[in-house]
């Protein structure tokens, strides 16, 4: 239905998640507890998906009923939907294409392992066999298999064979077969299957579980080799969060005395602050760093793999890169941290080596990626703690969560494109130093007046001057190209523009994992819109010893 050029169909993302709506300090802490239903609209671009208002509620219900009825009772009624939106859709009266019919399914279902695991009808423990929804990987076979084709892949035929086992497995007193507890009743809607369900989250494998696992392994490593010790990194990373001027809000706490690897950091730190940290990190204490340490290099390479991961688009070329870089890192880990230090391979690392073909099935991973989805439940906590009332909680909440969409489509704020300037000022175009440029662009006089402002927010992103953007990508390098904000203007109530001074890349530098730059005499400057931006990150522009500027990218940036 997706594919057919007469259909207009609509591909909806899936997600489901527990969530505590109580303080988990008091008791019956878990009798309020309830599951949550979200989904998104995947032909939306990436940008307005990750939107809070376009994060859509499906269901809510509480995690004891699930426990004891299961999925079946929820789902039914959203199979129902499904499959009548399959066949029949519904008459829309759209802005561009007029009176049509649309039509939807099911493409996708995203959730953390364990959701996704249960939802899905597999094990829900990873310390045993058969834990991957993909492949029959075993915990002997993920400690030296790096690659996807080293596994066997699950097909509908082994999986209708499996359910069929399962009643005869319980009757021996196991609760799976093969890692298949039950049938789904998702694979009822045409087209979508459980094992083609082509899909990981990228936030709760590698940000919540593979780099703390790492990150405590190079750490501790560093420590041991007397090149580093706990004091001094906290003692950076404050001093380095005191300069930087963009993700201020996902600082990492201070971490504690390392004791062994292999046991995650401590304290617990959320995914965006421990993203932060990776990003960061390199710049922040990479002076003090040998360049051969193994250490060292093994974090670079972490890093490396991570941009990789969060790229936005891909190429097929990156994905066999992908694979190779993967497969690489896990050869990497074993010799430094399992022979060393008996540091296992976790069942997240397996994960990993599907991630290349996810993307040749799904896309760019970050488009499965829960963290829209988990910022979505702040909403239902902060009602959950205002209003005190758990008589039937699940009906307050959805009611809460209606007039808040209602709220959000009138005011117009689940369009991301608006831009919100709170200060500027009119002054004479010849007073400013790019004053040519302006007049160039706008074909304007000199003496004509233009708004000029300081700081601007694009739906939630702000940008301030000093901030640094991507502007272009070198074609013969593959370098990006860096422009460092100057102002904002806007001329006669016309849309707003970005004056940048143009920086000149002048190496990328592996030690730190960040770009070399420095300004370019005479001075270039260049006005930008913001929709022609490569990427929308606002960038940090750090300073290191003897005036070498870097900046750090945040993933892999190009342009086709």
């Amino acid at each position: 239905m997706f594919g057919s050029a007469d259909k207009f169909s609509l591909m909806l993302q899936l997600f489901f998640d527990g969530l505590g709506t109580t303080n988990p300090l008091r008791g019956q802490n878990t009798v309020n507890n309830i599951g949550v239903f979200f989904y998104t609209v995947k032909n939306m671009p990436a940008k307005y998906n990750s939107c809070f208002s376009n994060v859509h509620l499906l269901a809510l219900c509480y995690m004891e009923d699930l426990k004891v009825y299961g999925f079946n009772p929820v789902l039914e009624k959203f199979v129902a939907e499904i499959v009548s939106l399959q066949q029949y859709g519904f008459t829309a009266d759209l802005p561009v294409l007029g009176k049509c019919q649309v039509f939807s399914s099911l493409c996708q279902v995203t959730c953390d392992n364990l959701a996704l695991n249960g939802i899905l009808g597999f094990i829900e423990s990873f310390s045993c066999d058969y834990f991957c929804t993909i492949c029959y990987a075993t915990q002997e076979m993920i400690q030296s298999n790096f690659r996807s084709e080293m596994f066997k892949k699950r097909t509908i035929s082994d999986y209708v064979t499996d359910v069929k086992n399962v009643v005869d497995a319980s009757k021996q007193g196991k609760i799976h077969f093969r890692g298949v507890k039950r049938n789904c009743i998702l694979n009822d809607i045409e087209g979508f299957h459980v094992v083609e369900n082509w899909s990981l989250d990228v936030m709760h494998v590698v940000l919540e579980g593979i780099v703390p696992i790492e990150l405590s392994c190079i750490l501790y490593g560093l420590c041991s080799d007397k090149v580093l010790d706990t004091d001094t990194l906290n003692h950076d990373i404050s001093l380095f969060w005191g300069h930087l001027t963009v993700s201020k809000s996902d600082r990492p706490p201070a971490l504690n005395r390392l004791t062994e690897p292999g046991h995650g950091l401590s304290p617990s730190i959320k995914a965006v602050q421990c993203w932060a940290l990776l990003k960061y990190l390199p710049l922040a204490v990479g002076k003090e760093i040998p360049r051969d340490n193994v250490h060292w290099l093994f974090l670079l390479h972490l890093s490396h793999l991570v941009d990789l991961i969060f790229a936005p688009r891909f190429t097929r070329g990156m994905v066999m890169y992908l694979k190779d870089v993967i497969e690489d890192h896990l050869h990497k880990f074993v010799k430094l941290y399992s022979s060393t230090w008996q540091v296992k391979l976790r069942p997240k690392h397996h994960f990993l080596v599907h991630l290349p073909e996810i993307v040749l099935k799904s896309g760019p991973l970050t488009g499965m990626s829960c963290l829209k989805y988990e910022l979505k439940n702040s909403f239902f906590k902060r009602c959950s703690h205002t209003i005190c009332n758990f008589t039937n909680v699940c009906l307050t909440l959805a009611k809460r969560h209606q007039q808040q969409s209602l709220f959000s489509m009138l005011s117009g704020s689940h369009i991301r494109d608006a831009i919100n300037v709170q200060m500027h000022m009119s002054v004479p175009v010849w007073t400013l130093t790019f004053s040519d440029i302006l007049c160039e662009m706008f074909d304007m006089e000199s003496t004509d007046n233009i708004s000029v402002a300081n700081r601007v927010s694009v739906g939630t992103v702000l940008y301030l001057r000093g901030h640094c953007v991507v502007i272009d990508c070198d074609l013969d390098s593959g370098d990006s190209v860096f422009g460092q904000i100057v102002s904002f203007v806007c001329y006669k109530h016309s849309e707003w523009h970005i004056i940048v001074i143009v920086l000149q890349t002048k190496k990328f530098t592996s030690h730190y994992h960040a770009f070399e730059v420095c300004s370019r005499l005479p001075a270039e400057y260049r006005v930008v819109k913001f929709d022609s931006l490569v990427d929308y990150h606002p960038l940090h522009c750090c300073k290191l010893n003897k005036g070498s500027q870097f900046i750090r990218l945040p993933y892999c940036i190009f342009t086709i």
